[in-house]
C-alpha cells in the first residue's frame, strides 16, 4: 500500500513537473530579494542580469508602472540575458499595462555585443521625462550592438535618439514600434538644426536587419537614417517594409526654411564610402507624408553619394521629393518599380519634384502635385498581435469624416474596435462599432499632437489631411499564447516528499549517466548545494537551511536542462 501511494504520487509529480517555459514577474517597486514570482517580483535589472532561474524560452512580465535605474553612470538598464534561436527570452508588459522605462542617462537600455542575444523586448514604453530645454543635448536611447535582438511594439519618445542599432547587431528585428519626438536642437551659425533620429541603423553585409511596420514621426533629426560613419566598411542587408514615416524633422525649431541648407528627411538611406555602395537592400510598401506647414518639408533620399547595388525600391507611397542617387553617383544598380512618387518641394527651396527624370524609372506612378480630392489609406496587420493594425489615411479633400472598409482585415458588422491616434497615443482613443460588413467612420478633426518634452514649439498637426492610427479589436489584451518557442526538449524530474522536513529524494531517469546533477538555489540565486544523480536518483539531506522556498534545476555536463521546480522547506 505504501509503495502504491508512492508510485501514484511520483506519477503525479512526473506529469506536473514537465516544464516547457515559465513566466516570471518584474515590478517597479520590487524589493531586492524578490524571487520573480507574481507576489514577490524581481527588480527590472535583476531580471536583465539573467538570474539562474530564468531559462531560454521563459517570459518576464513587467507589471505596470514607471521604472528608473542606474546600472552605470551612463546606463539606466543593461541587458545580460541569453536565449536561443528557438527559445528567446522575452520581456513584455503584463496584460497590456503601461510599462514606462524612464531614463535620463546616455543609454536607457543597453544591449551590448557578446553580453546578450536572442532576447525580445515587447510592448514597453521608453522615454526621457526630463523637461530640460531641447536647445542642448538630449540623453536616452535604446542602444543595441548585440546579435539576434528583437524590439516589438515598443513606444519610444522624447529621447536623444530612438533606436540605435549598429552593424554588430546581426539579424536584429524592429517591428511595430511607435517612435516620435526624438532628438534636440543644435545651433549652426544662425540656424537651429535638428539632430537625433527615430532610427539610426548600420549593418554589415552579413545578417539581415528587418525593419517592419513601424511608425516614425515628428523627430528633430531624420525619421529613419541608414549611414555608416566609416568610409571603408561595407554596408547593406536591410529589409524595410510597411513602415509609416511622416514629418521627419518637424519637432526641430529650425526656422531657416528657404536659404537654410540643413535638410530634413523621412528616409535617409545611403552609404559613406566610394568603394562601398549600399548593398542588398529591400524597401517595399512603405508610406510617407511631408506636411507643407513644416519650415522645410522632409524628403526621401536613397543611394546618394556612392550609390547602391542589388537595391529594390518597390510599391512605396512617397510624398514630397524623393532623390535616387545623383548625376555623379558611381553606381546605381536598382530595381525601381510600382512606386508612387508624389509632388516634390517648391522650387524656391532649390530642388523641384523628384530629383530625377520620370523617364529614368518609367515603371512607377508620378503625381506632380498633391491631390486636391480623393481618399487613400493603407492598413498593415501586426504579425505578433493579430488583432492589431497600423493605419495611414491620406484625406486629400480634408473631409471631417472618412469611411474605411475593414472587411478584408477580418472585421464584421457589429464588431467593436479601438482607434488610437499615434500623435497623441495615450490620450486620444476612439471606441466604435463596425457597420455594413466591417466599415468604420473615422473623424479627421478634433485630434491634436502631444507636446514635446522640453520644447515650447507645438508639433505639426497634419489632420485632417493626414492621419495615422493604431487600430485594435475592442477589449483585446495580448498574451503570449501565440508565441512558438519550438521547444523540443521533454525533460522531467520529480522530488518526494515536497514540502520536506529533513530530507527528500530527486528522481530522474538518466539511464545511469552520472553527468546529470541537481543544483539547488535560494531565492537570491545562490547555489546552496549540488547533488549528483546516481542510478536515477539523488538524495538531499537538509543542513542548516532556513524554512522557505528554494529552487532546483537539472544540469547536464554543466548546462541547464529544461526541467526545474520549487522546493519547500518546512
Amino acid at each position: 500500500m505504501h509503495i502504491s501511494k508512492y508510485k501514484t504520487f511520483s506519477l503525479f509529480l512526473l506529469l506536473s513537473l514537465k516544464t516547457y517555459s515559465s513566466s516570471f514577474f518584474v515590478s517597479h517597486n520590487a524589493s531586492s530579494n524578490g524571487d520573480g514570482s507574481f507576489n514577490n517580483p524581481w527588480q527590472f535589472q535583476t531580471a536583465l542580469n539573467h538570474p539562474v532561474l530564468l531559462m531560454p524560452g521563459d517570459t518576464v512580465w513587467l507589471k505596470g508602472g514607471t521604472y528608473t535605474g542606474t546600472y552605470m553612470s551612463n546606463i539606466s538598464f543593461a541587458c545580460k540575458t541569453k536565449g536561443t534561436e528557438s527559445k528567446p527570452i522575452i520581456f513584455r508588459n503584463y496584460k497590456n499595462e503601461r510599462v514606462t522605462i524612464d531614463g535620463d542617462l546616455t543609454y536607457t537600455l543597453f544591449c551590448n555585443v557578446n553580453e546578450c542575444e536572442y532576447t525580445w523586448f515587447w510592448g514597453i514604453e521608453f522615454t526621457n521625462s526630463s523637461k530640460t530645454d531641447r536647445k542642448q543635448g538630449r540623453n536616452g536611447t535604446v542602444y543595441c550592438t548585440a546579435k539576434n535582438i528583437k524590439f516589438i511594439n515598443l513606444i519610444i519618445h522624447d529621447m536623444g535618439s530612438g533606436i540605435d542599432c549598429w552593424k554588430t547587431a546581426e539579424n536584429a528585428e524592429i517591428y511595430g514600434c511607435i517612435i516620435y519626438h526624438i532628438g534636440n536642437n543644435q545651433l549652426n551659425g544662425g540656424n537651429w538644426e535638428g539632430h537625433g533620429h527615430g532610427m539610426y541603423l548600420q549593418n554589415d553585409t552579413f545578417g539581415v536587419k528587418k525593419i517592419h511596420n513601424n511608425f516614425i514621426f515628428n523627430t528633430f533629426g531624420y525619421g529613419l537614417k541608414i549611414w555608416q560613419t566609416t568610409t571603408t566598411a561595407p554596408i547593406g542587408n536591410f529589409d524595410l517594409q510597411k513602415n509609416i514615416i511622416f514629418n521627419g524633422g518637424s519637432a526641430s525649431e529650425n526656422l531657416g526654411g528657404i536659404g537654410n541648407n540643413y535638410r530634413t528627411h523621412n528616409f535617409f538611406v545611403l552609404s559613406n564610402g566610394s568603394n562601398n555602395p549600399l548593398r542588398n537592400t529591400v524597401i517595399k510598401n512603405n508610406y510617407t507624408y511631408s506636411d507643407p506647414n513644416q519650415p522645410r518639408p522632409p524628403v526621401n533620399a536613397f543611394g546618394l553619394n556612392y550609390g547602391v547595388v542589388n537595391f529594390i525600391l518597390d510599391s512605396n507611397f512617397l510624398t514630397c521629393q524623393t532623390r535616387l542617387g545623383l548625376s555623379n553617383t558611381p553606381v546605381f544598380q536598382a530595381k525601381v518599380t510600382n512606386n508612387t512618387f508624389m509632388a516634390g518641394i517648391p522650387a524656391e527651396y532649390g530642388y523641384y519634384l523628384w530629383g530625377f527624370l520620370q523617364t529614368d524609372y518609367p515603371q512607377n506612378n508620378y503625381v506632380s502635385a498633391v491631390p486636391k480630392s480623393g481618399l487613400q489609406y493603407f492598413i498593415n496587420q501586426n504579425k505578433y498581435e493579430k488583432d492589431k493594425f497600423h493605419l495611414a489615411i491620406y484625406n486629400w479633400d480634408s473631409l471631417k469624416t472618412v469611411e474605411i472598409d475593414l472587411s478584408k482585415n477580418g472585421f464584421k458588422t457589429g464588431e467593436k474596435y479601438q482607434l488610437i491616434n499615434v500623435m497623441n497615443y495615450f490620450s486620444d482613443t476612439i471606441n466604435g462599432t463596425c457597420f455594413d460588413n466591417g466599415k468604420i467612420s473615422i473623424p479627421m478633426t478634433g485630434h491634436d499632437c502631444v507636446n514635446v518634452n522640453g520644447s515650447s514649439q507645438k508639433p505639426v498637426n497634419s489632420f485632417p489631411k493626414f492621419g495615422a492610427f493604431v487600430l485594435k479589436k475592442s477589449n483585446y489584451i495580448p498574451n503570449n499564447t501565440s508565441i512558438s518557442h519550438n521547444i523540443t526538449e521533454n525533460k522531467s524530474i520529480f522530488v518526494f516528499p515536497n514540502p520536506i522536513s529533513n530530507s527528500c529524494t530527486f528522481f530522474y531517469n538518466s539511464n545511469n549517466d552520472n553527468n546529470y546533477k541537481i543544483s539547488i538555489y535560494n531565492t537570491l540565486g545562490k547555489i546552496i548545494k549540488t547533488l549528483e544523480i546516481i542510478n536515477g536518483k539523488a538524495d538531499f539531506i537538509r543542513d542548516s537551511e532556513q524554512n522557505g522556498f528554494y529552487f532546483y534545476k537539472l544540469i547536464y555536463k554543466g548546462e541547464t536542462i529544461l526541467a526545474k521546480g520549487k522546493l519547500i522547506l518546512n
